[in-house]
């Protein structure tokens, strides 16, 4: 990147010092740690692949994904990574699995946040610290996903994911945060077809769960989408020391009760079981 392409890079971070931070407001020390990293701001083009091995990476925009790829060349995604995410040397084994670039990515070198010692990025060293254990913790949702046998599940509780980790980066704005990757992706993750990923948020949208846009989705009703999902509210909780923005509570009277049973069973009567 020349260098007026990588000063742009201060908008994303300002940005992210603004958003990504806990209870506990970041010191001026801290602030301008981050929004100095710009001067290392890399581009990553689509479906280049990111090299995971050269130390401590902060994603400032764009998607990038961890995949296998099958025998057939699909590509089988099983964590996404979105802007405010680290990308953490040894989490994976390189030889067994790729960082793919989902769409246009740019990241910054995040290692002088740990290297300047405990006085100089408190707040994002412990981020860093705990970014292993909060992938797991995706790991684990992500398995879920698969064995729980229905596309309505898995795909509801795939989108409650994104949803709660762009509320948690504060890049969710009254239920609407960026979605830059299309169904096949979605697919991939899910280990479903596009046929079966586009029904299911067709019925989504036709029940008022969801609204989506060209790049962008808005989770109309999370209460609704976690009903469907089969799982309590708690397995979506997220172990991130970034804070959590929590949507504001909607009104006794205009917010929709569901029942689980009841509208699962009105989504079969009106369409077939996928």
């Amino acid at each position: 990147m020349n260098i007026h392409k990588q000063r742009a890079e201060r908008v994303n971070l300002r940005q992210l010092t603004e958003r990504t931070t806990s209870d506990e407001p970041l010191s001026n020390v801290e602030q301008a740690a981050i929004q100095g990293l710009w001067r290392t701001a890399l581009h990553h083009p689509s479906n280049s692949r990111i090299e995971a091995g050269s130390g401590i990476r902060l994603i400032t925009s764009g998607w990038a994904g961890w995949l296998r790829c099958a025998a057939d060349g699909r590509r089988l995604i099983f964590l996404f990574l979105m802007p405010g995410d680290y990308v953490i040397p040894g989490l994976f084994n390189v030889h067994d699995c790729d960082l793919i670039c989902l769409t246009p990515v740019r990241t910054v070198d995040a290692s002088p946040l740990v290297e300047g010692g405990p006085t100089t990025a408190p707040q994002s060293a412990a981020m860093i610290e705990r970014s292993g254990l909060r992938y797991r913790r995706l790991l684990l949702d992500h398995l879920t996903r698969l064995t729980l046998g229905s596309t309505t599940s898995s795909l509801a509780l795939l989108l409650l994911e994104f949803h709660e980790r762009s509320l948690q980066s504060g890049a969710c704005v009254k239920g609407r945060f960026s979605l830059p990757i299309g169904q096949r992706m979605l697919a991939a993750a899910l280990g479903r077809s596009t046929v079966q990923v586009n029904k299911v948020i067709s019925k989504f949208q036709t029940f008022g769960l969801i609204r989506v846009g060209y790049d962008w989705l808005e989770v109309v009703d999370p209460e609704g989408l976690q009903s469907l999902s089969g799982m309590p509210p708690q397995s979506q909780a997220l172990s991130n020391p970034v804070r959590a923005v929590s949507a504001p509570p909607a009104s006794r009277q205009s917010a929709p009760v569901h029942n689980q049973e009841n509208l699962q069973s009105v989504m079969k009567v009106k369409h077939s079981r996928l």
